[in-house]
């Protein structure tokens, strides 16, 4: 049997999963082992309450991430025993390998005592592996301590005697 039209999806078939696998390989050999370095290095230099957790989930799904879970020791002073602050842990910034082999960014806000709603995700964007450097990596932070902020400054303005 002979089909020109099949054949050439056949071919786009088996060069998509060529595709998958290299940009799998680039995680693994490239992208991962960058994303470490970078958010270890961040989390030395800027010691505010943060760590880096690498997940391996989903099966042959792999993450990493930058969360909050202390508040900063910095600021522990400035609350003079003060016990009527609420820090709520838990926003994270997550570089997560999606199954054809891109890199999803996304940003996960707290959720005080309530389960995840869409309104406590943040999509960033979706790029191929090889689109990452230092640079690149160190952006999307800065981008993500905006976006914390900014939600931040809302709960506080929507809370009850704010």
């Amino acid at each position: 049997m002979e089909n020109n039209v099949l054949d050439k999806s056949v071919n786009d078939y088996v060069n998509s999963l060529e595709k998958v696998l290299e940009k799998r390989k680039q995680w693994a050999e490239f992208t991962l082992p960058l994303l470490l370095k970078t958010l270890n290095e961040i989390q030395t230099t800027y010691s505010i309450g943060w760590r880096v957790q690498q997940l391996d989930w989903l099966m042959n799904n792999n993450a990493v991430n930058i969360t909050f879970e202390s508040f900063p020791k910095s600021m522990i002073e400035k609350l003079n025993g003060s016990a009527d602050f609420e820090f709520v842990k838990g926003a994270a910034l997550v570089f997560s390998q999606k199954y054809n082999g891109d890199i999803s960014i996304f940003i996960i806000y707290p959720a005080a005592l309530e389960p995840l709603s869409e309104e406590d995700i943040n999509e960033m964007g979706s790029y191929n592996p090889n689109e990452f450097n230092e640079n690149f990596i160190v952006n999307k932070v800065s981008l993500f301590l905006e976006k914390i902020i900014i939600k931040e400054e809302n709960v506080l303005i929507r809370k009850v005697g704010f």
